[in-house]
């Protein structure tokens, strides 16, 4: 999932009530590739999303396609590339998240006293503001230092923020994998932005087609429920401490879980917001 540097475009702008902000935000991620940058006043019930298309046929497209959603208005508007650039600075914004991490922008980087993520959120997706990579940064902060983990594997690994996240908690050697090649360019970009390209790597890789004989400490995996379920046999033989399974809607978390409990894991975190879930697998080495 992606949000491309465009030369210009058009973007396509949404009025929704804030508690239906997410569906659609995680709709066009699904569907269009697109991250979608929220505008919202503290206290107000409403909000404006913004999704910026290389066209204006395809923000028309795009928009006749979220007519099934509650939008209560829609405009479509012409940018320029430094209109798209001035957005991100102007609505992203840093983000503490656990006891001891940060996700920065790289125009806000060296101003605060924790573990800073620098990320560029016009990249790609995975900036922590979706629950399923808040969720396993949380996790990371918790139980890299708590283990001693040396080694992680990221699966589906976005904008490699938590293979970052690993590296800057203690984890010496840290792999992200991802189908998407573009993903994998953005990692290796904002791995080279936070100073851990010695301790990271990054492939294009599907996890459908196995994984060699391999063990990582700490392997983390933001993917859909139905792929977790699929490959949990996979996941389970490669992970060597814990497992970070996520990319679970609420309806579907106890399906993953007792698949992999049935199949030697034990569940020692759950969490969810409502919508989306996580879990944390101990593994028995």
């Amino acid at each position: 999932m992606k949000t491309e540097k465009p030369a210009g475009g058009a973007i396509l702008t949404l009025i929704t009530a804030q508690n239906a902000a997410e569906a659609i935000s995680d709709w066009v991620a699904e569907n269009l590739a697109k991250t979608v940058v929220e505008l919202k006043k503290p206290g107000g019930v409403e909000c404006a999303l913004e999704i910026y298309f290389d066209s204006t046929i395809e923000a028309e497209i795009a928009a006749r396609a979220l007519e099934h959603f509650p939008v209560k208005g829609r405009a479509i508007r012409e940018y320029a590339a430094e209109d798209w650039a001035e957005s991100w600075k102007k609505h992203f914004k840093p983000m503490n998240i656990g006891r001891n991490l940060r996700v920065v922008p790289p125009w806000l980087a060296g101003q605060s006293d924790r573990i800073e993520l620098v990320i560029n959120p016009g990249l790609s997706f995975g900036t922590g503001n979706h629950f399923t990579t808040r969720f396993c940064l949380e996790q990371l902060d918790r139980f890299v230092p708590q283990s001693g983990a040396k080694t992680m594997l990221d699966v589906g690994t976005g904008s490699g923020v938590l293979a970052i996240a690993a590296v800057k908690l203690g984890v010496k050697k840290a792999l992200g994998v991802d189908f998407d090649p573009v993903c994998v360019e953005c990692s290796i970009e904002n791995a080279q932005a936070n100073g851990v390209s010695e301790h990271t790597s990054f492939r294009q890789h599907d996890i459908t087609d196995g994984w060699p004989d391999e063990k990582y400490d700490m392997v983390c995996a933001n993917i859909y429920a139905s792929l977790l379920i699929d490959n949990a046999a996979t996941l389970l033989r490669v992970a060597g401490k814990y497992l970070l399974l996520t990319g679970i809607r609420e309806v579907e978390l106890d399906g993953v879980a007792d698949t992999f409990v049935r199949l030697g894991g034990r569940e020692i975190v759950r969490d969810g917001d409502g919508e989306w879930s996580g879990l944390v697998i101990s593994v028995s080495s």
